[in-house]
């Protein structure tokens, strides 16, 4: 049995523009059924997704039970205009558009509500945070009125100050988290928070040509070594491939971030808390 913390069903793994236009005229179930029989094939029995602006991740929680997997969505991920998020989301300019947005999404039968705080990884920069970050009284005041439509909050986040705000604000989980430096350990440990690592997309990249691969080892390493000493202290860890991701495909994808984390000596959803408490409101 294996878990998916973190994946989005409306990507294939090697063209975003691709995935986005074969949902566009309407959801191809067909491909969606493609990716769960995979999920299952692997022995993935839960599937948290990311979310996705077509409603496709939606379709799926609809289907995942024929497969026997245990489907969670946002829906949509929620960013600030101007912020990263517009691949899969939807955008807000002030917090009272951001509140109509959750409750949009919370109609719509979102189990939990996914923000973006801070930018993606440039990787032709030495790994660069690319991007603005929220600002921790905006992350409160998302959390707060998350919290009032009985969500909880996942969060896309990179860059130490940005985890640490993230967590002070009430955060349940963090994704990515990426340039970490140790003291976010202890924020994790105050808050009960769950890291998702998503290694294997940026695993998967060395030796591809894509990027250089010294910035690439240089990003898992910085990642690496605080992990491990977190799961020895205790932090959850939970996996999450972010299949759908360049070179990160359904099934196989997990199956990497499983055997990426067992080199790292984690073994994910290890401890007293079962998968299904970990994430029973995130």
């Amino acid at each position: 049995m294996k878990y998916e913390c973190h994946g989005h069903t409306i990507s294939d793994g090697v063209s975003y523009k691709d995935s986005m236009a074969r949902h566009k005229n309407g959801i191809d179930e067909q491909f969606i059924r493609h990716n769960l029989k995979l999920c299952a094939q692997h022995g993935i029995s839960f599937y948290r997704d990311g979310g996705d602006k077509l409603m496709v991740s939606a379709a799926a929680k609809r289907l995942a039970g024929e497969y026997e997997i245990d489907y969670r969505s946002p829906i949509y991920i929620i960013h600030k205009s101007g912020y990263y998020g517009q691949m899969y989301g939807r955008a807000f300019d002030d917090l009272k558009a951001f509140a109509r947005l959750v409750k949009e999404a919370k109609s719509l039968g979102a189990d939990f509500i996914k923000i973006t705080v801070s930018g993606m990884l440039d990787f032709n920069n030495n790994g660069r945070i690319s991007g603005p970050s929220m600002s921790y009284g905006e992350l409160c005041e998302m959390v707060n009125i998350s919290s009032g439509e009985g969500f909880s909050v996942m969060a896309h986040v990179n860059g130490s100050d940005n985890i640490k705000n993230a967590l002070s604000a009430g955060v349940k989980s963090i994704e990515h988290g990426y340039w970490p430096d140790r003291d976010v350990i202890d924020y994790f440990l105050q808050t009960g928070a769950v890291w998702v690592p998503t290694c294997a997309p940026v695993h998967n990249l060395i030796g591809a040509g894509r990027f250089p691969d010294g910035v690439l080892k240089s990003v898992l390493e910085a990642q690496r070594q605080v992990l491990v000493e977190a799961y020895k202290r205790g932090v959850p860890i939970a996996a999450g491939s972010d299949c759908g991701a360049f070179m990160v495909p359904h099934g196989k994808g997990t199956e990497d971030e499983y055997r990426i984390l067992s080199e790292m000596g984690i073994e994910p959803e290890r401890g007293n808390r079962t998968i299904e408490e970990i994430f029973k409101v995130v």
